[in-house]
């Protein structure tokens, strides 16, 4: 997700579609590893966001479509080691 976010950003600065931003050049081997900061940024507050307004990752599941029956044990390994076994 995060190298289709910066591609797709990459793209839309060259092609003049976006503010100018400052584009950090990751490897010289390698011509499209970059790094912009103001992306990495705002991908990270949206994950913080994300995590929490949904709470638990079943929550997040079902928002996505996936079906979770099983009840969020936050916290407690005792409930987590028996539903494993």
């Amino acid at each position: 997700m995060l190298s289709g976010a910066f591609a797709i950003l990459s793209k839309a600065l060259s092609l003049g579609c976006l503010p100018r931003v400052q584009v950090i050049h990751t490897s010289k081997k390698y011509e499209g590893q970059v790094y912009i900061p103001e992306v990495n940024f705002l991908m990270g507050l949206a994950s913080i966001i994300v995590t929490i307004a949904f709470r638990t990752t079943t929550s997040i599941g079902n928002a996505y479509g996936k079906k979770n029956t099983r009840k969020s044990t936050a916290g407690s390994s005792e409930n987590r080691l028996s539903h494993d076994a």
